[in-house]
């Protein structure tokens, strides 16, 4: 039976369905979408990460665009760890270009 929370990943739909290559950060995104989806600790509500997502992010970033919070709490993070540093405005702005051109592509125009 699939995991309901596949809805909500691109990539990861389960064991063996890694993609074959890493164009646009695919395979990497798919790791994060596993560790999520197969760990309940990281979609809590107390995870730090959570903690940092609602405290730097939700007042700059606020959408409901059906991305659960808790994933997108630690794809920022990844993201931020990688690719961020500079003004939180800023990391923020470019996470959001980000997600929705890598994550969630339907979304990158609205």
């Amino acid at each position: 039976m699939s995991n309901p929370l596949y809805t909500f990943t691109r990539y990861y739909k389960g064991p063996g369905t890694e993609p074959g290559d890493n164009e646009n950060n695919k395979r990497l995104i798919w790791e994060y979408e596993q560790l999520w989806a197969e760990n309940e600790e990281e979609r809590s509500n107390d995870h730090p990460r959570m903690q940092e997502y609602m405290s730097d992010v939700l007042p700059l970033f606020n959408e409901d665009d059906g991305i659960p919070m808790s994933l997108k709490a630690l794809l920022y993070n990844r993201y931020t760890h990688w690719l961020g540093g500079y003004a939180l405005e800023d990391d923020v702005r470019k996470f959001r270009e980000f997600l929705y051109s890598h994550h969630r592509p339907d979304l990158l125009n609205t």
